[in-house]
């Protein structure tokens, strides 16, 4: 069994920190505040917590807010993982789930690499990237050579008269060939 190690998430050191098994925690940090009543400061100790992620997207992605009460912006859990455990991604890279789970967090579960291998990951786990399949793609294409309509064919799909259009000049899917 794996032991769950932890490391301060960069930008949020000494308040954040995020383990190899993906979860994220505050950690026990002085917070200063103003009392209602007399108007002066004052320090307390806010306990750390794991925090409860949401989702990020339809994608089933993981965030947490990290920030003050709740007021700062969503992040992506698996790239919170990868920064702290592996560092920034080198250019033109992103975070990819090895096995396709977007809720597997787990450093083991985690690469960089680029956008095209990370949607063909997709496509290898019998998966749609966004709404269309390769299988999709190729069909629409055959159905425009033989003189279908792209409105027709978005109807079909269920997908906007610009995503045949963009299948269509290769603008989208235009790696899948």
């Amino acid at each position: 069994m794996n032991k769950e190690i932890w490391k301060d998430i960069p930008g949020h050191e000494g308040c954040y920190q995020v383990s190899n098994m993906g979860r994220v925690r505050s950690i026990d940090h002085a917070v200063r505040g103003l009392c209602h009543y007399t108007g002066k400061p004052f320090r307390r100790i806010s306990p750390g917590k794991i925090l409860k992620p949401g989702r990020y997207c339809k994608s089933g992605h993981l965030s947490v807010v990290l920030g003050r009460r709740g007021n700062g912006n969503g992040r992506p859990v698996h790239q919170l993982v990868m920064l702290a455990f592996i560092g920034k991604p080198p250019e033109g890279m992103e975070v990819c789930h090895i096995n396709g789970d977007p809720t597997d967090n787990r450093l083991v579960n985690l690469r960089y690499d680029t956008r095209t291998q990370n949607i063909l990951d997709v496509y290898r786990q019998g998966k749609p990237w966004r709404k269309l399949t390769i299988e999709d793609v190729s069909r629409i294409r055959f159905a425009l050579f033989c003189g279908w309509r792209g409105v027709e064919l978005a109807e079909e799909y269920g997908v906007s008269q610009s995503c045949i259009s963009a299948v269509k000049t290769g603008r989208a899917y235009g790696w899948a060939s």
